[in-house]
């Protein structure tokens, strides 16, 4: 029913009710008039981002590397849908984002739907997007910049978010070639409602999203191993911050050592606002309260049964695989896990829930790690 540029009808008002269903549907609003009516579109094609296809360039990598942008997630919605309001674009008296658009989206923040990725330059706001979280997709409004660079720092972020919990595409709308400089490309219609047909709602990812994801390899070879991972989960979901994504847990038999049973493994992906090193102490904490006796002087050992003492007794083991795209090299933490890409317990967890992300020394994605590893023990499905 849709007109060829895309309109498809007008009226019915922006509540959070309303535009969560429209977004459901493949609808967006674009313009309202003077008494507040939106109009809805859902153009044919469609421009959508696939996140592994992101196009980060090696300026755009080394400036994201540099430090000199800080980004955060939804602590200023408001702020930015303002200042993308504000843009001067070409062949436009005014912008599409009213007050009625500001207030809208501002309730759809606060309901936990809309979200923001914004990029500070010593405390300043200079760039940022926003837009609207399903389960499977991201779909983008709008971005603005005051400083070079600022939007595209957010967007990669946004994508590195993406990837890390899954979603499938990044609805982007309507083309531009700057949309398709960083990889994005047009979908028909029914294909993009297939997407959206196919999501399901209890992924949905509600809630204010947090600065930092950090990706957990969580492994027990003692005891009552599922309720340790049960009770492992729930402690780092109390201290550390939101559990988003979790892969099947996957058994492996013991290597290298003297163990009471096989492993168990689980990746978690864990929404947080604390920085690496906090996550580390919270996770020490939290092995430490399940069980697990570290032996300090083990490193420095060399009777090779001794040593093998401080490694099989881990009722519960909490690795810090990756935090965000950052690279970490501390003497008490190094990030990503130095030895993750030799072993397949590790990588198959990980392949199930973050296949496409890329690990920022190797610039490979997991599933190549995975497909490259030459690790030949055995990894089953567990749960």
């Amino acid at each position: 029913m849709a007109e060829p540029d895309g309109f498809v009808a007008f009226d019915g008002g922006m509540s959070v009710e309303w535009l969560l269903n429209a977004y459901w549907m493949g609808l967006f609003p674009w313009y309202d008039n003077e008494d507040g009516i939106p109009f809805w579109y859902s153009p044919d094609p469609r421009m959508v981002l696939e996140p592994q296809e992101f196009r980060c360039s090696k300026s755009l990598r080394h400036t994201i590397r540099s430090g000199r942008f800080e980004v955060k997630v939804d602590t200023c919605f408001r702020s930015v849908i303002e200042q993308c309001a504000a843009v001067k674009r070409e062949g436009e008296t005014s912008s599409w984002i009213s007050p009625n658009f500001i207030e809208s989206y501002c309730k759809l923040h606060e309901a936990g739907f809309a979200h923001s990725f914004e990029t500070f330059e010593n405390g300043r706001l200079v760039g940022g997007l926003y837009g609207v979280g399903l389960s499977d997709c991201f779909c983008g409004e709008s971005m603005f910049h005051t400083v070079t660079d600022a939007s595209k720092v957010a967007f990669a972020k946004m994508v590195e978010f993406a990837i890390l919990h899954g979603f499938r595409i990044i609805d982007a709308q309507m083309y531009t070639p700057h949309l398709a400089s960083l990889g994005a490309k047009e979908m028909n219609r029914e294909d993009f409602l297939q997407i959206l047909e196919e999501q399901d709602v209890k992924k949905v990812i509600r809630g204010r999203w947090h600065n930092n994801s950090v990706v957990l390899l969580l492994g027990t070879n003692q005891g009552e191993r599922m309720v340790l991972l049960m009770q492992a989960i729930a402690a780092i979901a109390k201290r550390i911050g939101t559990v988003s994504c979790a892969s099947p847990v996957y058994e492996t038999e013991p290597w290298g050592f003297e163990a009471e049973q096989s492993f168990l493994n689980q990746a978690i992906v864990v929404d947080t606002d604390l920085d690496a090193h906090e996550v580390l102490k919270k996770a020490l904490e939290i092995e430490k309260d399940l069980g697990r006796v570290r032996n300090e002087t083990a490193p420095g050992i060399q009777n090779s049964k001794i040593k093998n003492q401080n490694y099989a007794s881990r009722p519960m083991d909490i690795d810090l695989i990756f935090f965000n795209g950052d690279v970490i090299d501390t003497p008490d933490l190094q990030i990503p896990h130095p030895r993750m890409h030799l072993r397949r317990f590790v990588l198959q967890p990980l392949l199930s829930i973050i296949p496409d992300f890329i690990h920022p020394k190797m610039l490979k994605t997991v599933r190549s790690l995975y497909e490259e590893c030459s690790d030949n023990c055995e990894v089953k499905t567990y749960f």
